[in-house]
């Protein structure tokens, strides 16, 4: 659906070339949810600006349903633009005008009769859910609704993909979620092609079946959401996959010396990294039970992704060394990466 073929953007300020964007190649596939993310600067909203021809790439090609952007007449851009609808962080709602006229607003021109219109509107206020808002005006209305209305704005015209460019990082967490359930049942019922821009982690876990990892102008990382979850490459990746996890809490509370991870000599606190199919195994009932050991679980981040489950333990294991270091073969046999962080015979010793 999608087709980026070495895209490049280069600026010209007046200290230099500024290279936005660097030899990007990316496919996305029709009816799919894709994820962009990166850090501030790192050129992902450059590449979403080009993805509509907002932004010209100084070079490399931008082929949407088979039609390349970059060939098409200006007259013939503006129509292939109606079918690619974009949201923003800010909303970009017109203050003076009410919500359905926002709304309305992309359909005039388009010969469509004022009851089509109204019937058009009414039935976009009713999918995003704010059928008693039609006639108030964007400062009325909580962050969450603005964005319902910036949905409803962009699939005004029927578009074939929808761009969103950082659509959450505005809104506090609950209402995130329920933007995001949004977009799932828009994309659900109306196969739109979804393409996320965003610097949150959290964001992609949640709704993304592929994404890209981008840094300085180019895609460093890129596949199946659960594989860069549980396999990451690049540090830059690991950097995000952390943000959202609690288990690297452990450094902070050895750091600081938490009686939580004050251990005994014939103790090791483990950091346990389980892999696709190996939760469903009752892990820490056999090893305690099949190999004389004790363990007590500090805390744990498990969560379903792609309706499979990811996630690890952080847990104080005691007995024998010869024992321990057998409980630490299995579980790396059967599927669980296994990090020794702590080790009682060095007690205030990070194994990293």
């Amino acid at each position: 659906m999608i087709e980026l073929k070495n895209l490049c953007k280069v600026y010209s300020t007046k200290g230099g070339k500024v290279e936005a964007l660097n030899d990007v190649t990316l496919n996305i596939r029709k009816s799919e949810i894709y994820g962009i993310i990166g850090f501030s600067g790192a050129g992902k909203s450059t590449l979403v600006r080009c993805m509509n021809f907002l932004e010209k790439p100084t070079s490399g090609k931008v082929i949407i349903d088979g039609k390349e952007l970059g060939s098409l007449s200006n007259k013939e851009l503006r129509e292939e633009r109606k079918k690619i609808g974009m949201i923003f962080q800010h909303f970009n709602l017109m203050k003076s005008r009410t919500v359905f006229d926002n709304i309305a607003y992309p359909l005039k021109g388009n010969g469509y009769s004022k009851e089509e219109i109204k019937n058009k509107v009414n039935d976009l206020l009713k999918l995003v859910e704010l059928e008693d808002k039609a006639n108030v005006y964007p400062s009325q209305l909580s962050g969450g609704q603005k964005q319902r209305v910036g949905i409803a704005r962009a699939l005004a015209n029927d578009p074939k993909v929808l761009l969103c460019d950082e659509a959450t990082s505005a809104l506090d967490p609950q209402t995130t979620k329920s933007i995001l359930r949004l977009l799932k049942e828009v994309n659900k019922k109306f196969g739109i092609t979804i393409v996320i821009i965003t610097h949150e982690m959290q964001v992609v876990k949640e709704i993304c079946t592929r994404a890209a990892v981008m840094e300085n102008g180019q895609v460093v990382e890129e596949g199946n959401i659960f594989k860069i979850f549980s396999e990451p490459r690049e540090k830059i990746t690991k950097n995000f996959i952390e943000s959202t996890s609690s288990l690297t809490n452990i450094y902070e509370l050895i750091k600081d010396e938490s009686s939580v991870v004050n251990i005994k000599e014939n103790e090791k606190i483990l950091k346990l990294k389980y892999l696709e199919n190996s939760t469903s195994e009752p892990i820490i009932s056999i090893i305690s039970r099949e190999f004389n050991v004790d363990t007590s679980i500090i805390f744990g981040n498990i969560e379903i992704i792609q309706d499979s489950p990811l996630g690890g333990l952080i847990i104080i294991i005691r007995g024998e060394e010869n024992q321990i270091y057998s409980v630490i073969n299995y579980l790396k046999e059967n599927n669980v990466e296994v990090e020794v962080i702590k080790d009682g015979r060095f007690n205030s010793k990070v194994i990293a």
